[in-house]
């Protein structure tokens, strides 16, 4: 059986077309695609399945959340997720580091602190054992300063 990985944003329309010719991708890239769908998402967002997503979001605005909790609960949300959500990778290793970054803005006079997350993930691929590689950055808030 011939598996088949489709590019994201996945487009419905063109099923309907004559050459309906769907975008495809490597099983990697597929992957690296659903694992960001796992990370951006929050819990309850995806109507026909409110576990997956990842449970940090519940707690993004919380002042009482410390990095290091905020880090825990990524890590431990998307070792479930992945468990649960991207049967195609194994021992995942799941690295999240937050950093804040300062941009000054010369026309506003104002400066911007965003809270950066440095995200990898490093795993073996299930079919056939080798390396899997994942990392990616999101800014998670911006803050302004005047």
């Amino acid at each position: 059986m011939i598996k088949k990985n489709y590019k994201m944003p996945f487009d419905p329309e063109s099923l309907m077309r004559e050459d309906s010719s769907m975008q495809m991708c490597s099983m990697a890239e597929s992957i690296a695609h659903n694992l960001m769908l796992l990370i951006i998402t929050k819990k309850r967002e995806n109507r026909f399945d409110f576990d997956y997503g990842n449970a940090v979001w519940d707690i993004e605005f919380e002042n009482a959340i410390t990095t290091v909790e905020w880090e825990f609960v990524f890590i431990e949300s998307m070792q479930e997720q992945i468990k649960k959500y991207e049967p195609r990778i194994y021992a995942p290793k799941i690295e999240v580091h937050i950093e804040y970054v300062e941009h000054s803005y010369e026309t506003k006079r104002f400066s911007e602190i965003k809270k950066k997350a440095k995200i990898a993930i490093n795993a073996k691929l299930t079919e056939t054992g080798e390396t899997f590689s994942f990392v990616t950055e999101l800014f998670l808030s911006p803050m302004s300063v005047d």
